[in-house]
């Protein structure tokens, strides 16, 4: 279990910045500015990247589960806030097919409400940059 956790609270970093270049990419995007290739791909691999950290985070809440004990609270809210970011996150998928501007205006509030559950769910935890985690 002690690899998973530093797995799953390791690939959060890369969550977060793909979020942040998708995010900013968008925002390029919609002023109608070229993209870096770099930037191209965090818009299309967030989904991709925040999945991987969704199963990480499911392996290990199973590995927990087989240990016993309780469930605490945290333990709860912390995996309900990552599954919905994720939904937000492939819920993007219904703009890219669209014209801009609905297209870029549409993936970048669902990709914020993504970074705002993440952020949520790490804030759930303690998790930097919420606490020492």
């Amino acid at each position: 279990m002690g690899i998973l956790l530093i797995l799953h609270s390791l690939w959060r970093w890369a969550v977060l910045l793909t979020a942040l270049g998708a995010l900013y990419g968008l925002i390029r995007e919609g002023q109608g500015g070229a993209l870096p290739l770099l930037l191209k791909r965090s818009i299309r691999f967030y989904p991709v990247i925040l999945d991987i950290q969704i199963a990480l985070g499911i392996l290990l809440w199973l590995a927990q589960r087989l240990e016993g004990g309780p469930l605490t609270p945290v333990q709860v809210i912390h995996p309900v806030w990552g599954l919905l970011a994720a939904g937000a996150a492939h819920a993007a998928a219904a703009f890219r097919e669209r014209e801009n501007p609905i297209r870029t205006r549409g993936m970048l509030i669902a990709y914020t409400l993504s970074l705002a559950l993440i952020l949520s769910a790490l804030a759930s935890v303690g998790a930097f940059p919420f606490g020492r985690r």
